[in-house]
Formats: C-alpha cells, sequence, structure tokens
C-alpha cells in the first residue's frame, strides 16, 4: 500500500525512514524529518512490520502531512530490503535512509545539501548518541568521534574516501546525505545487517566523492532492541569485504579492518552452527596470527576441526559454561 503526498520540484531530498516495530521512537523520528530547516523535503516511510498499530499511526500521519508518503511491504523484506524499496520509490535528488529509532537535528538537510557540490555523491557528519529515553551520552560521542578519527578529520572534500571507509570514519546511514541515483543503481545488499560500507565501497571505487561536516547533525539511539543491539551479522559482512578490491596503498588499512572483526565472526559461525565457514574464516590471511593461540583462538581451532556439528556444539556449551561461572 502507498499513501503519497504532493508532487514536487528539482531539488528535493528524500527522507526514508525505515520502520519494523519502534511507534513510540518512529513518531520522534517523523517529527525531527518534519521539522528541518530546508523546505523541499519529501518524507518517506517503508514499513517492514505488521503491527496494526503502527500501520494505522502511518495511515494517518501520510493524509495529514502533504510531505509524507507511506509504504507497507506485503512480506518482511529485511532492513536491508526495506532500505532498497524506500530507494526504488524516493523521488529525491538526494537522499538520507533513517532508522526509526534515530533522529535528525534541524539543520541536518540544509548543512549537509550546501556540503554536496555538483561533483559529490556523499556528505557525512559527526552524531550524538542517545539513551532510549532520547537524552544525549555526551561522554560516549565524544569518545565514539575521537574512536573512528572524525575529531581530527577535515572538513570539505575528503581526499581519500575508500581510506576512511576502511578506517571505518564514515559513520551509519542516519549520518549520511547520499546523491539518490547512483545508490538506487547499485543497491544495498540484502544479506547483511549493516550494508552501508559495502556499498559506500563500490561506490567509492567507482569515483564518487564525499564531503565531511563536523557538525552534530543527527542522533543515534542506542537501547535493547535496536539491530546493533540485536546482533549484526558480521560473519556475512566479513565475507563480502574479503574479495573487495583495496587500492594497494589501503591493503593494510583493510586487514586491519577486518581482523577487528574476524574472530567474532567466527564465533558467530560456531554459535548458529555454521561451522564449516568458521573454519574457512579461521584459515584465511586476515585471521591475527598472535590471536590464534589465545583461549578464544585455541577454542575456535579446537572446535572448527571436529567432526561438523560436534564442534559447534562444544562451542556453545563452553559459552554458556563462562558465562554461568561469570554470574556464579
Amino acid at each position: 500500500m502507498v499513501v503519497d503526498g504532493a508532487s514536487y520540484s528539482s531539488g528535493l531530498v528524500t527522507i526514508a525512514i525505515s520502520t519494523h516495530r519502534h511507534l513510540t521512537y518512529l513518531r520522534e523520528a517523523v517529527d525531527s524529518a518534519l521539522s528541518q530547516t530546508y523546505g523541499q523535503i519529501e518524507i518517506l516511510i517503508g514499513n517492514d512490520g505488521s503491527l496494526a498499530s503502527l500501520h494505522e499511526w502511518c495511515l494517518e500521519a501520510a493524509r495529514s502531512h502533504p510531505t509524507i508518503r507511506y509504504h507497507r511491504n506485503a512480506t518482511n523484506l529485511g532492513m536491508s530490503g526495506n532500505w532498497n524499496v524506500l530507494l526504488e520509490r524516493a523521488r529525491g535528488e538526494f537522499i538520507t535512509i533513517l532508522a526509526d529509532d534515530d533522529r535528525l537535528l534541524p539543520e541536518f538537510v540544509q548543512t549537509l545539501l550546501e556540503a554536496m557540490d555538483p561533483d559529490r555523491d556523499v556528505a557525512f557528519c559527526n552524531h550524538h548518541l542517545i539513551d532510549e529515553q532520547g537524552d544525549r551520552l555526551p561522554e560516549a560521542t565524544v569518545a565514539l568521534t575521537h574512536q573512528y578519527g572524525r575529531d581530527v578529520l577535515a572538513p570539505g572534500l575528503v581526499q581519500d574516501f575508500e581510506a576512511l571507509l576502511w578506517q571505518n570514519s564514515v559513520p551509519n546511514a542516519s549520518a549520511l546525505l547520499l546523491r539518490t541515483e547512483p545508490v538506487r543503481r547499485l543497491r544495498f545488499r540484502e544479506d547483511l545487517n549493516t550494508p552501508e560500507i559495502e556499498l559506500l565501497l563500490r561506490l567509492s571505487r567507482g569515483g564518487a566523492r564525499a564531503a565531511f561536516e563536523p557538525r552534530y547533525l543527527s542522533e543515534y539511539r542506542t537501547h535493547g532492541t535496536s539491530a546493533t543491539a540485536e546482533g549484526l551479522w558480521l560473519d556475512r559482512l566479513v565475507d563480502a569485504l574479503f574479495d573487495a578490491p583495496a587500492a594497494p596503498h589501503l591493503e593494510d588499512l583493510k586487514r586491519a579492518f577486518l581482523q577487528r572483526m574476524i574472530v567474532p565472526a567466527v564465533s558467530q559461525c560456531l554459535e548458529n552452527g555454521q561451522q564449516a565457514k568458521a573454519g574457512r574464516l579461521l584459515t584465511s590471511p586476515y585471521y591475527p596470527v598472535p590471536l590464534r593461540f589465545t583461549s578464544i583462538g585455541l577454542l575456535q581451532t579446537i572446535c572448527a576441526r571436529l567432526p561438523a556439528g560436534l564442534g559447534c556444539r562444544l562451542f556453545r556449551w563452553v559459552k554458556r559454561l563462562k558465562r554461568s561461572l561469570r554470574r556464579g
């Protein structure tokens, strides 16, 4: 089902809001979109859930606000699938994809649009971390900005976009403004639940240019039912990035990026019954050699080499035992 608003002219920015079940948070996300200082926007809500109350609220919001359009998927497509539907339906020359539990500050669109020269496809900013109640977490925000090097990143045109991606310096989708057409052409990989970096790497290899705005213009919520809290599919992301080409001078950055993820990715495989895949990741050149001789590395190696199925059961048993000992 689609409920459309008015027709729009060039210069339109689509604020696409992907929702599944967070009605309380969705209201805040929509309010933040409606509060933008930039006038030429459409708000496109994509509902990938089945909650009747959420559906009714979205219908009423679309009836009440001419800038809001609403679509409900016939079946659950997952986060990345829903993002692709939003891309297909977007009318804007530019798009930002906002999770239903995040918020934009009023100057988000205006400021990032000003950074988007005709030859730029991506603009990104810093973002606040907020808690379940929507209160800001200043210490965690500063620590995150420092961790990913955005505290020393010069504003304006990014000199080496791919390098920033391998350093994980480009933030989540809610802090990005994208030129719609190239992203629509490439599409998000639907087997990933953190698909931004893989798509942005493909954009960068195609010559995309990016700009950085150091102001904090969006808010990313941390809570127990967020996609991040419920678990990223690290094994799939590692798989997707193994064969991603990196510029020769960036091979070390790619290696460091994958090394940070591969140990938890192997654990994820063993916990989910993917013993053969765990073994394949263990023998990859990206698994850090020193970690092979730590307790987790040895446990992973033993479990991956056991007969099929037995290794996963042993790994899960050891993890349960460790949790029990910590509680006791």
